[in-house]
């Protein structure tokens, strides 16, 4: 094996530990908020803390790299992820724990972006293709295997192993990225725009703290209202700025081509909902049907077969039917796929769950590469740079609305339908049994045994309903983003 190989490999590993940790801690959730007395809303920051913070900070993770060193960035972002591990398996309470995951992302920020331009470094073009079609396998692979591990590491350990899991990793991807990567720098780099950074961060994390507090605080509060102002403010801000700019964080003007942005809503709205449906289906399978950790977790393998078969017929699809159709198509499917998950009912056969995830898998694959294409191809290698911004800007942000708007849309949901299953108890009740079906758990356990086992029954009919509303939500999501790509990426002509 040569010495960029190698370099390859240590590369791979860091995005399979990167990818994994993205889906890995979901099946968890229901371990986190048993063992910390987590509610909705704090699971919802667990995942939503981490991807904010990685979205946030993407483009200035790859302005430090190209000014200070890509592979000294690269693996002190590794050095950082694997402390930052350690920190979140050792949170004794929810308030520490997304804390950490916020480290957590940060650090990644600093992985992400150089793996890219190490790769572009280590191989000729001639060579750079096939080096970055096994990096998109690796990372897609660790995607659909994060529930499958956590399942396992959960039930074999405790909800701890899916943090400490990446720590073997981040030790041997240092030492051995010491030895393997080159070290490369950006000619002529120009400034960092600390202030567009500082926008963009308060825009996402205003925004989405405003979607994930509203359930419990009311829409109306002015903690709400206050931040969902200073969200969108900061976005005009960030958007204003980087147009003044000469060497802007991002060329925000990019967005005004129709294909541009018609790739950039399909990956942000495939994210979304992936992360979205694994925000819900872990929970589900625990709650509803009773289901252990670790056969939650195999039981989503499907969604990585799924992923495997897509991402091979892929390039086939785009190529014989156009971006247009397949992006579109993609959307479609997905939208169907997730249809399936409305068949659920507290006696549904497990069967649903396995094809729905299948196809979803599949579906999600086909979307990608399309999406991605007919950016990176609408704006040429003049524009390469930006283009790969936008990929990756539009998955992580995908991924940190998916978590705040399905999860709000179920938290809403659930704590409405308890108020009205559990009319009998008290305000105080009903109050503390909203706030998660674990403590509704707790409530009905301080219960005579007669009551109790009727109204587990109406907890359980609570959580359902609510689930289904945010896959309805999904659905309707995804189908608006399908319409919107099948105009955007009309013929120009046509346009």
């Amino acid at each position: 094996m040569s010495t960029r190989d190698r370099g390859l490999a240590v590369v791979c590993g860091a995005m399979f530990v990167s990818a994994v940790d993205m889906t890995i801690v979901n099946v968890a959730l229901p371990s986190i908020s048993a063992d910390l007395d987590a509610g909705v809303g704090e699971l919802q920051w667990v995942l939503d803390g981490f991807l904010v913070a990685l979205a946030g900070l993407l483009l200035l993770g790859s302005g430090l790299a190209d000014r200070f060193g890509r592979k000294r960035v690269f693996l002190g972002g590794m050095t950082g992820f694997g402390i930052t591990s350690v920190l979140c398996a050792l949170a004794p309470t929810p308030e520490m724990l997304i804390a950490a995951r916020v480290l957590m992302g940060a650090s990644l920020a600093c992985v992400m972006p150089p793996a890219l331009s190490l790769i572009a470094v280590m191989y000729p073009p001639e060579e750079r293709q096939r080096a970055l079609s096994v990096w998109v396998v690796v990372a897609g692979v660790g995607l659909v295997l994060g529930p499958v591990l956590g399942g396992l590491l959960v039930s074999a350990v405790g909800w701890e192993a899916v943090f400490l899991v990446n720590v073997p990793v981040a030790l041997a991807v240092v030492p051995a990225g010491i030895a393997f990567l080159p070290e490369s720098t950006r000619p002529g780099a120009p400034p960092l725009d600390l202030v567009g950074v500082v926008l963009s961060i308060v825009s996402l994390g205003a925004i989405v703290f405003a979607l994930i507090e509203a359930p419990d605080a009311g829409w109306t509060s002015a903690p709400v209202i206050a931040m969902a102002v200073v969200g969108v403010a900061a976005g005009v801000g960030f958007f204003r700025s980087e147009l003044r700019r000469r060497d802007p964080l991002f060329d925000v003007r990019v967005l005004t081509r129709p294909a541009v942005a018609a790739g950039a809503i399909g990956l942000m709205t495939v994210y979304l909902t992936f992360l979205g449906m694994l925000f819900l289906i872990p929970q589900y399978l625990q709650y509803v049907h009773g289901r252990s950790v670790e056969v939650t977790g195999l039981l989503l393998m499907p969604l990585g077969l799924g992923v495997a078969v897509g991402s091979r017929y892929a390039p086939r699809l785009l190529a014989s039917a156009g971006a247009r159709v397949t992006v579109a198509g993609s959307l479609i499917g997905l939208a169907i796929s997730t249809a399936g998950f409305l068949l659920l009912g507290q006696t549904t056969s497990l069967v649903v769950v396995l094809v729905a995830s299948a196809f979803f898998g599949a579906f999600f694959a086909l979307g990608l590469q399309p999406a991605t294409g007919v950016i990176l191809e609408d704006l040429g290698e003049a524009k390469a740079g930006d283009g790969a911004a936008i990929n990756q800007l539009a998955r992580q942000v995908g991924g940190a609305l998916g978590v705040a708007v399905i999860g709000t849309v179920f938290a809403g949901a659930y704590a409405s339908n308890i108020d009205r299953e559990l009319s009998d108890l008290t305000e105080a009740q009903r109050e503390r049994a909203s706030q998660s079906i674990e403590e509704a758990g707790e409530v009905l356990r301080s219960l005579p045994a007669g009551a109790r086992d009727a109204l587990v029954v109406r907890v359980d009919d609570a959580f359902d309903a609510a689930a289904h509303t945010g896959f309805a939500v999904c659905v309707g999501i995804l189908l608006l983003a399908a319409v919107f790509a099948a105009v955007a990426l009309r013929p120009r002509s046509a346009r």
